[in-house]
């Protein structure tokens, strides 16, 4: 990247001479372009459409860099959206008026054409000042890569008459030798010097390759010329002109058409804009702004519009070339723009006598590089053998756009594209939504429950089903789920849906998950949703709409974990086990087993209580360890990190009888989760000490204390051991 100095310090010579010297790299494109543009109106007018292209370069590009959005602030007019204007010329000189009298509707179809321009910029602002600018860039690539092959292919067929020619008295080869022979150069020009000016030398080459012809061989037919430029820059004839009684019936009756390319000259230019920012930023050293960008933006093809020029986008290829030649800032965007008003107002004689043919050839290369690269790279992976669906559906994506484009335009070419990738996406959406599909007994909670809770739930946790979801649960979607909730197997009395995978949730969502919420349970299955909270996003959502309004509810939880343990206490409660935490002798617990009176009475001796309120904190995360501690009453959840929160993940929850924080005691590295109460809690207290105590005083005491700790670690093992994997949903 170019360091912000290097930006700030050039000196006025260098930027100056730099961009004066990117302008006349990119000014074969533009003059052809201009051409490009005015071609429907035929070879008598094309020269209208290079002083429009120069109008745009210069005029437009004052107005696009005196705005201050970005370092080098550089535009013109570009490939696309020179066709579409082209194609609104095409469309408005079939109206009768033109038919009739050509001469006499130049003016009003001039003037419809600035109409358009104009608008498309009054959008781009309303763009910009709605702070839509980023949106630009977020058209599906397929979408994107199909128009981009679409205005390639159209600027090839638009060269291949020049090229071939082709005219009253049929095919001559030496406009192709000449087009060819420019592309040629321009091509190994960039391939073996990528620094260098690669579309000047093909036009130099071209330029010298048709002067040799022509002085060999006087009477070879070489193709026209540009031909005499109207003097000087067109003037802001829209303005004046818009109320004349033949221009507003004109424009009246063309008015869709104008709309209509209006509409999509602000999406492409803004596409086009906001994408080369982006792509820019790096070399110029500076982040893109893109709704700043599109409000100069459109304030330039306001203005442009005025002159019956040509659409304006930021010129990336305009900006490259500046930088190679020494320009950094807006000084030389400010060059390079007087620089076409110059070669406009001084320079039409020679721009005249350039040939078609060169300029036809130059813009072969334009068309070749304005082919989507990542459209070759499905190619690539097709030939390589690649036959995945989707490599499928981006490929017809494309293909659609491009064909689409060709044949009816740019804009059915973008809408088919996008109903096309609407399509792709809501069945995308709809096959991926169930992401996984498996029972309590394959995941069940990280609650450790007393033995006897235990044997009962691995008998009945089969009954507890899981669906994660993950995408957009929306109208095109929302039935899949309802459908899987319906073919649920008849021992299934908890159905669990995991959202938290879920992005989105529409109306359409919401209102069928409330449904679902009331059919199962008429049905005798409860509707259990994980990852939603009074809250959280999806809790708020399902509110905003209407939906799940009753408090308080006993079927929202923060996580999967969670909401399978709701599950597993509504089992032992039919199973007349309800106190799933019930008040339990130090005696009754695990750390006791295998040891008489006697040494009950010792341990209970040595073993403090200690009471905690809810919520409070016993340890965190990376304290030292003080001992280990067996529960009596209530339970503790053990979190992750050293500030619990409603949403934290947990590692486990503890009842009464078991034992936690043994494994801190034994090995010292200090509290690996933190310990918080779920409620009333009672517990006692072994610290490292007494341990110590006791192995000296009573060796077989220590010793059995040993065992069971290591029998409860070991029957945790177990347990995390035991889980068979999740069955995938396919």
């Amino acid at each position: 990247m170019i360091p912000a100095s290097a930006h700030a310090n050039a000196p006025w010579s260098t930027e100056l001479l730099g961009g004066a010297t990117g302008a006349v790299v990119m000014l074969a494109v533009v003059v052809t372009l201009g051409l490009l543009a005015y071609a429907p109106l035929g070879p008598a007018l094309a020269p209208q459409g290079v002083t429009a292209a120069l109008a745009t370069a210069g005029i437009g590009g004052l107005v696009f860099a005196l705005q201050r959005h970005q370092r080098l602030p550089v535009s013109g007019p570009s490939s696309a959206t020179a066709l579409i204007y082209a194609g609104l010329i095409a469309q408005l000189t079939a109206d009768p008026q033109w038919r009739a009298d050509p001469a006499a509707t130049l003016g009003p179809l001039l003037v419809a054409a600035g109409v358009a321009v104009s608008l498309s910029g009054v959008l781009q602002i309303a763009l910009a000042l709605l702070r839509l600018g980023r949106l630009a860039q977020y058209v599906p690539q397929p979408v994107l890569a199909g128009f981009m092959n679409g205005v390639s292919l159209l600027i090839l067929l638009a060269q291949v008459p020049v090229l071939l020619g082709t005219g009253p008295q049929g095919f001559h080869p030496a406009p192709l030798l000449v087009g060819l022979g420019a592309a040629a150069t321009t091509w190994v020009a960039a391939w073996r010097f990528p620094r260098a000016p690669a579309q000047l030398v093909g036009l130099a080459l071209g330029l010298a390759l048709h002067a040799a012809l022509q002085a060999t061989m006087p009477g070879l037919h070489l193709g026209p010329q540009v031909g005499a430029l109207p003097q000087g820059l067109p003037l802001p004839q829209v303005a004046w002109q818009l109320l004349a009684p033949e221009t507003a019936g004109f424009l009246a009756r063309q008015a869709p058409a104008v709309l209509t390319t209006a509409a999509v000259l602000a999406l492409i230019g803004a596409l086009e804009s906001v994408l080369g920012a982006l792509a820019l930023e790096q070399q110029v050293g500076s982040r893109a702004q893109p709704d700043a960008m599109l409000l100069s933006l459109g304030l330039a093809n306001l203005v442009v519009g005025l002159f019956s020029g040509l659409p304006s986008v930021l010129l990336r290829a305009r900006a490259l070339a500046t930088l190679q030649a020494g320009g950094r800032g807006r000084r030389a965007a400010l060059a390079g723009a007087a620089t076409f008003l110059l070669v406009a107002v001084a320079l039409g004689p020679l721009v005249a006598r350039l040939p078609v043919a060169v300029l036809a050839g130059i813009m072969l290369t334009v068309a070749v590089s304005l082919s989507d690269r990542w459209t070759r790279q499905l190619i690539d992976q097709w030939r390589s053998g690649e036959r995945s669906a989707d490599l499928w559906q981006s490929l017809a994506i494309v293909a659609v756009v491009c064909a689409v484009t060709v044949w009816q335009g740019f804009a059915l070419g973008v809408a088919a594209g996008c109903v096309v990738a609407l399509g792709v996406f809501v069945r995308g959406m709809n096959r991926s939504l169930v992401h996984a599909r498996y029972t309590a007994a394959a995941s069940p909670s990280r609650r450790m429950w007393p033995l006897a809770h235990e044997a009962r739930l691995q008998a009945g946790r089969e009954r507890v089903l899981v669906l994660e979801l993950e995408g957009a649960l929306f109208f095109g979607s929302a039935e899949r789920v309802a459908q899987a909730a319906s073919d649920l197997p008849a021992t299934v009395r908890w159905l669990v849906l995991d959202l938290r995978g879920v992005s989105m949730i529409d109306a359409t969502g919401a209102m069928v998950l409330q449904r679902l919420s009331t059919t199962l349970a008429d049905g005798g299955v409860q509707l259990l949703l994980a990852g939603v909270t009074a809250t959280n996003l999806h809790g708020r959502r399902l509110r905003a709409v209407g939906c799940f309004r009753d408090e308080p509810r006993d079927d929202w939880f923060p996580d999967v974990d969670r909401a399978t343990e709701a599950a597993e206490r509504r089992l032992l409660a039919e199973a007349g086990l309800a106190d799933a935490d019930p008040q339990l002798p130090l005696t009754d617990s695990t750390l006791c087993l295998g040891l008489d009176a006697a040494q009950l009475a010792l341990l209970a001796a040595r073993m403090p209580l200690r009471r905690l309120a809810p919520g409070e904190v016993l340890f965190r995360q990376g304290d030292a360890a003080d001992g280990l501690y067996v529960l009596t009453r209530g339970s503790v959840t053990i979190v992750a990190g050293r500030s619990p929160g409603q949403d934290q993940q947990r590692f486990g929850s503890l009842s009464v009888g078991m034992m936690l924080g043994e494994t801190a005691m034994l090995d010292g590295a200090g509290r690996s989760g933190t310990a918080v109460a779920d409620g009333e809690v009672e517990l006692r207290q072994l610290s490292l000490a007494t341990l110590d105590t006791l192995l000296a005083e009573q060796p077989a005491l220590a010793a059995q204390l040993h065992r069971n700790i290591a029998l409860h670690l070991s029957q945790r093992l177990r347990r995390s051991t035991q889980l068979r994997p999740r069955d995938n949903a396919g």
